[in-house]
């Protein structure tokens, strides 16, 4: 036999060993398209260069990660328009058909109607069709218009957390305190994704939403001497009509004040503000956007940004401070995430129909475990003992007040809020016969705890003192108001519902029966421990 032919076999059994190896140290891979909702003469480079590039097995996940539909979503099946207009929402969805990858949609700006009026009814014809196609691998994340966020399992060690940020900063219908929606409010998106991300903390967590939290392209606000002189550049390439000083107020206006999908504006604002207070309290989260059609990878401090909104668009991106990646090219990025919990994110860029793999980026290893709060608390669950009752005030903030305090704000119930008061010790293994906790509950002032007993019944378990700081603007935080605000909180009586649960049960009046409770510095709390340890708190 040709010693060639056997020098080549043999190489070829061990480079597909070695390839079969390397491949086996992948855990999951996620694939990230945002803003994918136009064709190109018919086809889709992107979801074209995906299927050439990225193995389509059991490993893989494809977010797209919003503007699936460009300009106005889905319109209604009515309208002649309707085949042409779904057909790039086809090409999306038919990315992974007859493979074990999954597939992931979530909303943005365009497909709730450009964030226009009837934005809500765009947004559920676009579910519904997706759910029509009943694909077992196909998802469209959150449903029926609600804010999420929705947890969804990648694997053992990674989990996704969807919000739709759209909800956040949209300014007409949207399902509110009335909708079946699990959360209602933006304070109760807030404390379910405080919740999800303290559950998953010893995972690596992907949030994802399709606006990001930080971006040095167009909506961040970045503009060039050249779009300060030829202003309609942005909207026209190649439309070079110079409009010197009154060419800079468009860009100065946008970049300070900011359109409704800008980052400057203040409800797109707020939402960064307040999501990434939830976020920096966590280790081991990065966040994925799109709506820019742009590719970026961004850190700022420990945290990881990936921009990647160059589905079936381009526009031009500035590098900032925080820049570890940027390209306006049409692309997509990726994130392979190995056994031993190293994390990977590489960015693809396409001219034509043609992929190049532009650099990969080693981000950070999850192996290391957070350090516990209390890292000499090595105490059994069992071997706790508490007392059976406890003698302490329900809160100790309103006693002594200024001259200030008493005389603008009186004297209330502040002799009832410092009275010590004899209180039973709540134990979570044994009231009831025990309790599970379920989740935290919502509320902007009180700290509440949803528990379920050993027949299924729901308990709430709820903080009787109050906090004021998410009621307030953030502007206001740690101001003088705060302070007002939560002395104000005097006013209230700290055991109303006492009397009310028995003149609601004279009047015939179905309502809960509370039972005031001092918690302890439980480890059976688990994440939770630190939210109510030495607390004194109402069960109903």
């Amino acid at each position: 036999m040709d010693k060639s032919f056997i020098t080549g076999f043999l190489l070829f059994i061990y480079c597909a060993g070695y390839c079969q190896a390397q491949s086996d140290t992948i855990q999951t891979r996620i694939v990230l398209i945002g803003d994918a909702g136009e064709l190109t003469n018919g086809r889709h480079p992107v979801v074209s260069g995906v299927k050439s590039t990225i193995p389509l097995d059991e490993k893989t996940t494809i977010i797209f990660l919003g503007d699936n539909l460009y300009k106005v979503g889905l319109p209604d099946d009515i309208l002649p328009t309707y085949n042409l207009a779904k057909a790039p929402l086809d090409s999306q969805i038919e990315i992974a058909k007859g493979t074990k990858a999954k597939v992931i949609f979530l909303p943005g700006n365009h497909d709730w109607n450009n964030g226009s009026k009837n934005g809500y009814d765009a947004i559920l014809r676009e579910q519904r069709y997706v759910d029509l196609l009943a694909e077992k691998n196909v998802k469209f994340y959150p449903q029926d218009g609600c804010p999420g966020p929705v947890e969804v399992d990648i694997s053992p060690d990674v989990t996704l957390i969807i919000m739709d940020s759209q909800w956040w900063v949209h300014p007409y219908d949207k399902p509110g305190i009335e909708s079946d929606c699990p959360y209602k409010t933006k304070e109760e998106v807030l404390t379910q994704l405080d919740d999800l991300l303290s559950q998953n903390s010893k995972k690596l967590v992907i949030v994802a939403m399709h606006h990001p939290l930080k971006s040095y392209g167009i909506h961040g606000g970045y503009f060039t001497w050249k779009q300060h002189i030829f202003p309609f550049t942005d909207a026209i390439k190649n439309l070079y009509i110079p409009l010197p000083v009154i060419g800079s107020i468009y860009p100065i206006t946008r970049g300070v004040f900011g359109t409704s999908e800008d980052l400057s504006h203040p409800a797109y604002a707020d939402l960064i503000s307040r999501v990434s207070e939830k976020i920096k309290k966590h280790e081991n989260v990065i966040l994925v956007a799109g709506h820019e059609h742009t590719l970026q990878l961004l850190r700022d401090s420990s945290q990881y940004y990936i921009v990647s909104g160059s589905g079936s668009k381009s526009t031009r991106v500035s590098k900032g401070p925080s820049t570890l990646f940027k390209s306006d090219k049409n692309g997509f990025a990726t994130l392979d995430i190995s056994k031993n919990k190293d994390v990977k994110t590489t960015f693809y860029t396409l001219s034509g129909f043609d992929v190049k793999k532009e650099k990969t980026f080693d981000l950070l290893n999850f192996a290391t475990l957070p350090t516990p709060e209390n890292p000499n608390d090595t105490q059994r669950v069992a071997d706790i003992v508490f007392e059976d009752s406890v003698l302490i005030s329900a809160s100790d903030k309103y006693k002594n007040p200024t001259g200030f305090k008493k005389f603008i704000l009186g004297e209330n119930y502040r002799k009832e809020w410092s009275v010590p008061v004899k209180f039973k010790v709540f134990n979570i293994r044994k009231e009831k016969g025990g309790f599970i906790i379920k989740s935290l509950g919502g509320g902007k002032q009180t700290k509440s705890l949803r528990l379920a007993d050993r027949d299924g019944r729901e308990w709430t378990l709820r903080s009787i003192d109050k906090d004021p700081a998410n009621a307030i603007p953030a502007a206001l935080r740690g101001s003088l108001a705060e302070d007002i605000v939560q002395d104000m909180i005097s006013a209230s009586h700290p055991y109303a519902p006492l009397p009310v649960a028995s003149l609601a049960k004279s009047a015939g009046v179905v309502a809960t029966s509370p039972e005031f409770f001092f918690v302890p510095d439980d480890p059976a709390f688990g994440f939770y421990r630190k939210l109510f340890a030495k607390t004194v708190c109402l069960l109903e």
